[in-house]
């Protein structure tokens, strides 16, 4: 027994290799783990970022097909009793024969005396009383440019040239390029293909958080809703094109390095390499009502 004791603690073991990681190991670790976790935060930053805009523009098409509406049962509401009777549409007392087939001494005023023009001073007497959310104060930033006159629309306004054509056919202004023109512009057979366009500014952000207009914005960004307004003189000028437009706003008093552009007098800033200024857009024509009264046939 004792002979067994003695040899069991004289009995040398071999030992054991275990010494752990060594620092180079730990290092090599550490670095694919952090090259893990920073590419995952970027990933989730990306994802947040893209949700954001995606959220933006999703706001920014539900303003306008808002609008639209709002826009279309104007032009339903808009029969020939309604301009008769309406001190801001027939200032001067138009009988139902002088409001469907007025006399215009200048050719050039055409289309300030015709229904779509009607509509576009409808619209513009509701931005010109469209107030802050407390219902009260009137917010002066809402407007058409240029302003809008009692017997003047359009003539007095920009001429736009160089549209183009999105996949469903609806017309639309170009914004990567300069698109305004002096009216001499003519085509291959010596017409001009320019158009007179109305700008409204119908809904306003802000960059200033005091501004009741800071409400606006989306997601905390200050964004424009804006409408394109023109005639189509093909149908003597009663039927109403409006190009929609949601982007940043152009300031013509911002600093030169940081204003950017609005190359086509959109009153929205261009967009330009790496930043996108406009979010959404659309189109829609609207006939007045007084079109179908008046017996003029779109078909």
């Amino acid at each position: 027994m004792n002979k067994l004791l003695f040899t069991l603690i004289l009995h040398h073991s071999k030992p054991k290799n275990d010494q752990g990681f060594s620092l180079f190991e730990v290092t090599i670790a550490i670095l694919v783990s952090s090259a893990f976790l920073m590419g995952t935060l970027q990933a989730m930053t990306i994802n947040a970022v893209m949700q954001i805009k995606s959220e933006r523009q999703a706001q920014a098409t539900f303003l306008i097909q808002e609008d639209i509406e709002k826009l279309q049962a104007a032009g339903s509401a808009m029969d020939v009793d309604y301009i008769q009777n309406s001190p801001i549409l027939n200032p001067t007392g138009k009988t139902r024969t002088g409001i469907c087939n007025p006399f215009v001494f200048n050719d050039s005023q055409k289309m300030d005396r015709r229904l779509g023009s009607y509509l576009v001073k409808e619209m513009d007497s509701l931005l010109a009383n469209d107030t802050y959310s407390d219902g009260v104060t009137k917010d002066p930033t809402t407007k058409s440019e240029p302003a809008i006159t009692f017997n003047t629309v359009f003539s007095s306004a920009a001429d736009f040239y160089q549209f183009k054509t999105d996949a469903d056919g609806n017309v639309l202004f170009t914004n990567n390029q300069p698109i305004l023109y002096p009216a001499e512009y003519k085509d291959s057979d010596n017409v001009s293909v320019t158009k007179k366009v109305v700008v409204q500014v119908v809904r306003n952000g802000s960059d200033d958080e005091t501004d009741p207009n800071a409400e606006n914005n989306l997601l905390n960004k200050n964004y424009r809703l804006v409408r394109m307004m023109t005639v189509d003189g093909a149908h003597d000028f009663n039927i109403l094109q409006v190009y929609y437009r949601v982007g940043e706003p152009y300031d013509p008093d911002a600093p030169l390095t940081t204003r950017g552009q609005d190359q086509d007098g959109d009153t929205l800033r261009d967009d330009e390499p790496g930043r996108k200024s406009i979010i959404a857009e659309n189109y829609t024509e609207v006939i007045p009502a007084a079109a179908a009264e008046c017996g003029f046939s779109y078909e």
